[in-house]
Formats: structure tokens, C-alpha cells, sequence
């Protein structure tokens, strides 16, 4: 049950809170955990992760 998003701080944190406020909308409280994995100069981190897996599995 969680979600990964990956972009430049301000971005990340304004769809935190876009997601946060469409869940206030509709019940009463909202449960946020965030953890955060920051390393500076990468980019594409995730589509990298998802090639890498796809190489793998075109292997077997």
C-alpha cells in the first residue's frame, strides 16, 4: 500500500499534499507515512529500476 513518486522536492511534496487534502475531502482523517530517499545528480531512478527488472526477466 504505497505509492512512489520521484521529482524535484517542491513538486513532490505539492502532490503529497494535493493527495493528502482529496483524502480530507471525503473522510475524516488521513494517515501520511513518507519516507524519502534523496541522492542528488540522479534522475530516472525509477524507469532505470524498471529497465533493469525487464533485462533480467528477457534473460530467463
Amino acid at each position: 500500500m504505497f505509492t512512489t513518486l520521484e521529482g524535484e522536492w517542491d513538486e513532490v511534496m505539492a502532490v503529497v499534499k494535493q493527495a493528502t487534502d482529496a483524502i480530507l475531502a471525503v473522510a475524516p482523517r488521513c494517515s501520511l507515512v513518507l519516507k524519502a530517499d534523496i541522492r542528488p545528480g540522479v534522475t530516472d531512478a525509477m524507469k532505470s529500476k524498471v529497465e533493469s527488472v525487464e533485462r533480467y526477466l528477457a534473460e530467463e
